[in-house]
């Protein structure tokens, strides 16, 4: 073994123990004997990327990627990098990226759906969600992305059910019960919403979003229904 594979292998240890600063120094060590080492550079930028150094881990995952273009998992962690950082139409380009380099890199898909949806683009953001689940279904978290965008698509019933979805797999999200309350409010299924809200501040005491709508759909059936 040569005396990068060993600082390497000492960083993992170090990573396994949250040694952090040691893990750092490990992969600086490495670069100093060979500068273009890709698998280097990409993972100081990973553990850039875990102490939130998110500029440091950009300039190494962009390092990573002149050293090796074809290396998939630098394009998709620089591209959550730039997201992290706002920057949503280059994490676009560099979750493209690993995806033409790896079609089946199924959370770079979900993680570019996700920068459709902050960019406005629904149903682009809908098809990459939809597409995500297709091949990998354990990726539960986008169903509860594509309810909120079909949502806003005023797709309501079809949101209902990403979100009746998520909270098989996740029942604790009081976030997901909050959302089935206002899409419920808006077919007009009252029981089913105040049951959502419920669940909602069940699950989380402190949401008062769920609090107030739960309050105001009770009163209204107490009058009318």
């Amino acid at each position: 073994m040569g005396k990068v594979e060993e600082h390497l292998d000492r960083a993992c240890i170090c990573l396994r123990e949250a040694k952090f600063r040691d893990a750092m120094n490990e992969y600086q060590e490495a670069l100093k004997i060979d500068p273009n080492n890709a698998i280097a550079h990409k993972s100081l930028g990973s553990l850039y990327y875990r102490q939130t150094m998110l500029d440091e881990s950009i300039t190494e995952y962009k390092k990573a990627i002149e050293l090796n273009p074809k290396y998939s998992d630098a394009h998709y962690e620089l591209g959550v990098s730039l997201y992290r950082r706002g920057k949503l139409e280059e994490a676009i380009k560099s979750f493209k990226e690993a995806l033409r380099i790896n079609p089946n890199y199924h959370i770079a898909r979900y993680w570019l759906g996700l920068s459709y949806y902050y960019i406005g683009k629904l149903k682009q953001a809908i098809e990459e969600f939809k597409a995500t689940l297709a091949k990998e279904p354990k990726v539960a978290i986008a169903h509860y992305h594509m309810g909120i965008a079909l949502a806003r698509e005023e797709k309501y019933k079809e949101a209902i059910s990403e979100f009746e979805i998520f909270v098989k797999d996740v029942p604790e999200s009081a976030a997901a019960y909050y959302h089935l309350g206002i899409n419920y409010h808006k077919i007009g299924d009252i029981e089913k919403a105040i049951a959502s809200f419920k669940k909602a501040v069940e699950m989380d005491s402190s949401d008062e979003r769920s609090k107030k709508n739960l309050a105001t759909l009770e009163e209204l059936r107490s009058k009318f229904f």
